[in-house]
């Protein structure tokens, strides 16, 4: 099945995400794990990292972002209430 969106950008960027649902990741291993080739596996993590949908851990590897937790809090809400 193809997870292209048509969108480049995008799929490269939730590529990174859905690496990260494993745990900690250095660059290395981001790069080994999505494909993608590192300068571009940076760009995207720092730029996901500044919009807080991933941050670094206290050894420098990247995780998954408080940003979203407060989504998935934000789609779990009853907004009437």
């Amino acid at each position: 099945m193809d997870n292209s969106s048509g969108v480049g950008v995008l799929d490269k960027a939730v590529l990174v995400l859905n690496a990260l649902e494993a745990g900690p990741a250095s660059l290395a291993q981001l790069v080994q794990t999505t494909g993608l080739a590192r300068p571009t596996a940076h760009r995207l993590a720092v730029a996901l990292e500044h919009h807080r949908l991933v941050h670094r851990d206290t050894q420098g590897r990247f995780i998954l972002g408080p940003r979203l937790a407060e989504v998935a809090a934000a789609a779990g809400e009853d907004r009437l209430l």
